[in-house]
């Protein structure tokens, strides 16, 4: 009877234990996460009962506010509509919520533990506690012209985005097509089953063939191993590894070319040489895995695809070592991953931390955050990163680039014609400016726009010039 006795309190001890520690998780550990789900009936009822923060750009521009829609309830809008729709995204009772929206629904829904006097009086007497005010680092003009040049392209499919390589800060984050947040609710089916898949934003989410841009890694990796701008090759039209015949984009032949050039005339057989012969896979693999390929980046405020290489470079033959070598193979990268890189080596090797939230402020303007720049990663050393830089130069004054020269202005880029395998190639840009030192750095992708120069270049010289004319006008 005892040892019966004993059994069943042993038991109840542990199914009381186990009941503390269920409710220990779902209170401490998983607080923020339900709190944050939008699927949450008992949050989502408080959502309409109290006002969300603003949502604005670094110039004040409002993104998104909450009106009154009747007796203690309040809608969510969005001004300028689907220009930032891929940024700040929306917040439905139906549909959940995503973009900046969610990211950052802590602090818009004043959820978050009271950070002023205001707030600790309102959450201890159980009035209702509006959200906090974001404000984004992104600049308006920029944004709405990649938008509308992205609109204007030749599939209107594609994505833009521009980073201050100094700070972090992201200047634009565009995807087209796009959608309008504020009919979300009664456009969400339609939206979900159209064929060219508005609700992804291309720029974080999507994944693409870099073709040619991917080569400024692959160059990276050549520097590292000892390859000089000035060393020589010999182009003969062709080059086989593995059984694979690379070739030139157009079938053309170069002859004897340096290192440098073979970057500006963007010449596919002497890149993939370099790949098999002077680099190697697993060391091709580690510089792209250091500019952040496999990256997820969780400690940014949107979600991000993370770039891959496909296989382990352990499982690469010569083949495909060399077809990733001038970007094509198994190699999947967006802009947002390609404008970094492009940063990067405008920062002279030094990857700063991605921001896209400029600060944090209550509603009676008192700051609660601000972001800073942050290291992220240290790439490749000063000295490589302007010899990077000098070849990307070249590429803008003696090569595939130069119809994106800017009067005045020194620019670094790379052009990208991605073969798609069914198509038209993608068309890719990725670029810096000025060159001895940089405050933007851009990527632009036009999905099967054709060559790198026809439809991603137009664009991206477009937002340089926009931003350096600015600026100017600013310190003018």
């Amino acid at each position: 009877m005892n040892t019966q006795l004993r059994l069943l309190f042993y038991t109840f001890t542990a199914m009381f234990v186990a009941l503390i520690g269920v409710l220990a998780y779902w209170q401490v550990y998983a607080r923020e996460s339900l709190a944050n789900n939008p699927h949450n009936g008992l949050q989502t009822q408080r959502e309409v009962q109290v006002p969300r923060g603003l949502i604005t750009a670094s110039d004040g521009t409002v993104l998104a506010r909450s009106v009154p829609s009747g007796e203690n309830s309040y809608d969510r809008v969005y001004p300028e509509g689907a220009v930032y729709a891929p940024v700040v995204g929306y917040w439905s009772t139906r549909y959940g919520a995503t973009g900046i929206e969610i990211g950052m629904n802590t602090e818009l829904s004043g959820r978050g533990e009271p950070a002023t006097l205001d707030e600790l009086i309102n959450q201890l007497s159980g009035r209702p506690q509006g959200g906090n005010n974001v404000e984004l680092t992104l600049d308006p003009e920029l944004q709405r012209l990649a938008y509308e040049r992205l609109a204007a392209s030749a599939t209107g499919r594609g994505s833009a985005v521009a980073i201050d390589p100094q700070t972090g800060e992201i200047l634009a984050l565009v995807s087209h097509p796009s959608y309008d947040p504020n009919n979300i609710d009664e456009t969400f089916p339609e939206l979900q089953r159209a064929e060219n898949s508005p609700l992804l934003n291309r720029a974080t989410q999507g994944l693409y063939i870099p073709g040619s841009v991917f080569k400024v890694i692959t160059a990276a990796a050549a520097l590292e191993a000892g390859v000089s701008p000035s060393r020589s090759f010999v182009d003969t039209g062709s080059y086989t590894a593995g059984g694979f015949r690379v070739t030139n984009y157009g079938g053309a032949s170069y002859g004897a070319q340096d290192f440098a050039h073979a970057l500006a005339l963007s010449i596919n057989t002497i890149f993939a040489q370099i790949a098999v012969e002077e680099v190697g896979a697993q060391a091709l693999a580690q510089k792209a895995l250091e500019f952040g390929f496999g990256d997820g980046y969780e400690d940014f405020v949107l979600p991000v695809a993370p770039s891959t290489l496909g296989e382990p470079p352990s499982e690469w033959d010569a083949a495909l070592l060399a077809s990733n070598g001038f970007g094509q193979g198994t190699v999947q990268t967006n802009t947002f991953e390609m404008a970094l890189v492009a940063a990067t080596i405008a920062n002279g090797g030094t990857m700063m931390q991605p921001q896209l939230v400029n600060e944090v402020r209550s509603q009676d303007g008192i700051i609660l955050d601000r972001a800073t720049p942050q290291t992220r990663n240290r790439v490749m050393p000063s000295e490589q990163a302007r010899q990077l830089t000098s070849m990307m130069e070249l590429v803008m004054t003696e090569g595939t680039a130069q119809s994106g020269q800017l009067p005045g202005v020194e620019i670094a880029g790379k052009t990208g014609t991605a073969e798609t395998g069914s198509g038209p190639p993608h068309s890719w840009f990725i670029a810096f400016a000025p060159a001895d030192d940089p405050t933007i750095a851009v990527a632009v992708l036009v999905e099967n726009g054709g060559d790198g120069e026809s439809a991603a270049l137009p664009i991206a010289r477009d937002m340089i010039r926009t931003h350096l004319e600015d600026r100017n006008e600013d310190q003018g």
